[in-house]
């Protein structure tokens, strides 16, 4: 019993810690970490802090897996709960499910994809594994549509650039991830239009320009998967 305390308040601990780093993003930007900041507000000794993060950067890098793990299980969640939609519908409401955990978790979503960390180097090994939780979903159900000829390629989305397919094809080999080029492609395409979006509402360059963020995403998102060749 003793030992499952002592794991259970240095979890806390930890939890605690990464509050902290948060609220200093929120306050002063990605870069604003600041293993003494943290000590201070927690009134503790930076020997007494280590223990916990032995660098600013195993925070930093705790913080990443948190954000991607976080959108990954708001997006295996929306897929469980989809599941009954027809296969159009569930991909929509995926890319929906997306944009709305950016906007609830600004903090998390800046960290993982607004501006770099000088300095920061993030390891592959830690990080990799729960990047690709926030792709599955996403791009399994647009494998899904292309086997069941819900979606049917138009031009130019039916055609990849040579050099561009022959990294995809290399990425998917290296993963062994069971699903075509075609697949990666478009939903790589569909990814950049949705970062676009939330990156302009975010920093707030869009709302004064649009009015209403939410029916112009929607909007956007579902011209452009017509567009792509979406039969709804």
């Amino acid at each position: 019993m003793p030992r499952q305390r002592d794991e259970t308040a240095f979890e806390e601990t930890q939890a605690t810690i990464k509050d902290i780093a948060r609220q200093q993003m929120a306050e002063e930007g990605t870069a604003a970490i600041s293993l003494r900041g943290i000590g201070r507000a927690m009134d503790m000794t930076a020997p007494a802090l280590y223990r916990y993060y032995p660098t600013r950067d195993d925070l930093i890098t705790a913080l990443i897996v948190d954000g991607f793990n976080g959108l990954a299980d708001a997006l295996e969640a929306a897929d469980v709960a989809l599941a009954e939609q027809p296969l159009p519908e569930r991909l929509f409401g995926l890319l929906v499910t997306y944009r709305r955990w950016a906007s609830e978790h600004r903090v998390d979503f800046q960290l993982i994809y607004g501006n770099p960390i000088p300095g920061y180097v993030a390891p592959r090994e830690v990080t990799v594994p729960a990047v690709v939780r926030t792709f599955v979903p996403i791009v399994q159900s647009m494998e899904t549509l292309l086997q069941n000829g819900n979606l049917v390629p138009q031009p130019p989305y039916d055609v990849i650039p040579a050099n561009v397919e022959q990294h995809e094809r290399d990425l998917i080999a290296e993963g062994a991830y069971p699903i075509h080029p075609m697949a990666y492609h478009l939903t790589m395409i569909v990814w950049t239009e949705v970062h676009g979006i939330i990156m302009l509402e975010m920093y707030e360059h869009l709302g004064p320009n649009v009015g209403d963020v939410d029916q112009f995403y929607e909007a956007a998102i579902r011209a452009l998967l017509t567009t792509m060749g979406m039969r709804w």
